[in-house]
């Protein structure tokens, strides 16, 4: 499993489709913006499920409640079952948490794993934020400060200006030549 993390807008979807046409094998590519059609309308904007606030300084985080956190456990647990019958994974995350990390590690245990940072300039995130439409104005911004704290990575990348075909470029040259033990293996030590 190829895992990115970085905030929303930094580029990650559109490494991931780079990673999907350049790979030697092919790879399936989850998202987790895949979970929120699945929901039921009672988890939406609710303190059970998932809830985006916007604060007066201009950021919008994502709360996450109980049912929000199952759900969540239960798609990285679906992806370990992809990879269990033998698919290759690329997945785009966003750890707001370091309980997605932690979950990450536990689930993927015994399994090959090559974690990505995607880095992007906050200004530049704002830009793309604000082009996409699809997006709350303030959720990179308040991710940006969160996602990368839990580090360390296989490999980081920055998107602010390495376009993302660059990107997938040096994440498979990285894999190649890969050597000692992975991100997620220092993870894993850390919670032992």
């Amino acid at each position: 499993m190829i895992l990115l993390n970085g905030s929303s807008s930094s580029g990650k979807t559109s490494i991931a489709k780079q990673l999907q046409a350049k790979a030697p094998e092919p790879f399936l590519h989850f998202s987790i913006d895949d979970t929120f059609p699945w929901l039921p309308p009672q988890w939406l904007e609710s303190a059970e499920g998932f809830r985006f606030v916007a604060l007066s300084n201009g950021e919008m985080p994502i709360l996450t409640g109980p049912a929000g956190e199952r759900v969540l456990s239960a798609w990285r647990r679906m992806i370990r079952a992809a990879v269990d019958a033998g698919l290759k994974a690329i997945v785009d995350d966003v750890f707001i948490t370091e309980t997605a990390l932690s979950d990450w590690v536990e689930v993927m245990t015994g399994r090959e794993t090559f974690m990505v940072g995607v880095r992007c300039d906050l200004a530049e995130l704002n830009r793309r934020e604000i082009a996409r439409e699809d997006r709350g104005i303030g959720q990179a911004r308040w991710q940006h400060r969160r996602v990368h704290a839990y580090g360390p990575y296989d490999l980081e990348v920055d998107t602010t200006t390495t376009p993302p075909a660059d990107c997938a470029d040096a994440i498979i040259a990285a894999i190649a030549k890969r050597r000692g033990p992975s991100a997620f293996e220092r993870h894993q030590a850390l919670q032992t």
